[in-house]
């Protein structure tokens, strides 16, 4: 069963590595969101 997720800062430093993270492992990232972007 996968989870969903949304991710804070995606424009940051490590969010790459994050996205990736979720995506590798089944998982669904529903959201994206940089407020200084």
């Amino acid at each position: 069963m996968s989870k969903n997720f949304a991710l804070i800062g995606a424009a940051g430093f490590v969010a790459p590595r994050h996205m990736k993270a979720i995506k590798d492992t089944g998982n669904v990232l529903l959201a994206a969101l940089d407020k200084f972007d």
